[in-house]
């Protein structure tokens, strides 16, 4: 790693944010009712410590994830129905644009190659197909047990098909 690199954020690796970003969307989608749900019960549900609990939901609102409602009865509650909320849309709210590798940002620290890099054609295709499967991946998707077996099983076939026929059974 470049001493200049470290203060970036490795994009494969959620930050403890992204996660808990994900956490508290699904808590809320499975609910499945328009109820609004307490800062103290998505806490005490889903173990998220409040100090980054307050700030994420409050990102997820300014966003159009979330709705808040204060006072009795008030809370967070989700803004459209689940099958409309993307798995990619929370981990960009929390964490920015995605990069596979800090070289693919315009004005990367740390790169001499630029341009004329041999691997960034692989990079680009490895980033364009994470994110369409991120960006495809609904909270109805992972809340309907059928469907997140679905999903868990392609990709599943995906990575045996990758095994097998393009890198050959080699390790």
């Amino acid at each position: 790693m470049f001493p200049e690199e470290k203060e970036n954020v490795s994009v494969l690796q959620l930050t403890r944010r992204g996660n808990y970003g994900i956490l508290a969307v699904y808590y809320i989608a499975q609910r499945r009712d328009d109820t609004y749900i307490s800062i103290g019960e998505i806490i005490e549900n889903s173990h998220i410590p409040k100090p980054y609990l307050s700030k994420i939901l409050q990102e997820l609102c300014r966003a159009g994830i979330l709705v808040s409602r204060r006072g009795l009865g008030g809370g967070f509650s989700l803004a459209r129905h689940p099958r409309e909320i993307k798995l990619r849309e929370v981990i960009e709210v929390i964490e920015g644009k995605i990069f596979l590798v800090n070289c693919m940002q315009k004005a990367a620290p740390g790169c001499q190659q630029g341009d004329a890099c041999p691997i960034v054609p692989i990079w680009v295709t490895l980033q364009n197909f994470i994110m369409e499967i991120v960006g495809s991946i609904s909270f109805e998707d992972i809340i309907d047990e059928t469907r997140k077996h679905e999903i868990l099983t392609l990709l599943a076939q995906f990575q045996t098909m990758y095994h097998d026929k393009i890198a050959g059974g080699k390790n």
